[in-house]
């Protein structure tokens, strides 16, 4: 018989209402057993403890184990069993098993370690993705701990990245990107990495260049200005500024050493 004492929660990951009940093998009504966060759990009839109200239901090969309390409801469907059997003990937490897996607790030696982000191979403990790992420059990316800051790498802890910017739209995981290069792109618009360190837009007048040096302002050009590195459109045409590209490089004068005189 496995119990659920009282002041956790039972199945209500998505109320976060704090339920508990435990299962009984005298009642008359139809025994239930459902399947939740990788536990086998079984409830027969009506238990009440605190009070929080669980009982199980049955429609032909069907049935649903609810638990009311503080006037909300939760309800998980399973399978009709004729009774709870000697199953083992399993204590709840939060709504989640506290046996291993979850994230704040310990791994799992057998099958997969964390239910979600990563097991700190030194710790032995769940993180969440993007969470430092043990150690510096190491953080949970995807369901591994891996090296992070450098360009293509995961973001380390507070998007910080050695060089370059932190693309924290890219995909599930907030991925470092090089200066000048390309961005996820935001709203549809195409996003760069500028030399400030942040994704931004690009194209227009003292923005980064788009993908392909392109600016998309008129009587602008993608040039490296003087104590940059990263290409960004600038202003062309008239004495003192870049050469435009296309029929009229300068405006009144002859491009010379890609420089308006």
């Amino acid at each position: 018989m496995w119990t659920v004492w009282a002041g956790v929660a039972f199945a209500v990951v998505a109320l976060g209402v704090p339920v508990g009940c435990s299962s009984s093998t005298t009642s008359s009504s139809a025994c239930c057993t459902v399947s939740t966060s990788g536990e086998s759990l079984c409830l027969c009839g009506t238990e009440a403890v605190d009070g929080t109200v669980c009982s199980s239901s049955a429609t032909g090969s069907s049935c649903t184990i609810t638990c009311t309390q503080g006037g909300q409801t939760e309800s998980i469907t399973g399978s009709v069993s004729s009774t709870c059997g000697n199953t083992s003990t399993v204590t709840f937490e939060g709504g989640v098993p506290t046996s291993c897996g979850y994230t704040g607790g310990a791994c799992c030696t057998t099958g997969t370690p964390c239910t979600g982000g990563c097991c700190d191979p030194t710790t032995q403990m769940c993180i969440f993705d993007g969470e430092q790992c043990s150690g510096t420059g190491s953080v949970c990316s995807g369901s591994s701990c891996g090296p992070c800051g450098g360009t293509g790498q995961a973001c380390c802890p507070g998007e910080e990245c050695t060089t370059g910017c932190c693309d924290y739209e890219a995909s599930t995981t907030a991925l470092c990107v090089a200066s000048g290069a390309t961005c996820a792109s935001l709203g549809g618009e195409t996003q760069v990495c500028s030399s400030n360190g942040f994704c931004g837009s690009c194209g227009t007048i003292d923005e980064p260049c788009c993908p392909g040096d392109v600016c998309t302002d008129t009587d602008t050009v993608c040039n490296t200005p003087a104590g940059m590195t990263t290409n960004q459109c600038s202003e062309c045409g008239f004495s003192g500024e870049p050469c435009c590209t296309g029929a009229t490089p300068c405006n009144g004068s002859t491009c010379t050493a890609g420089m308006c005189p």
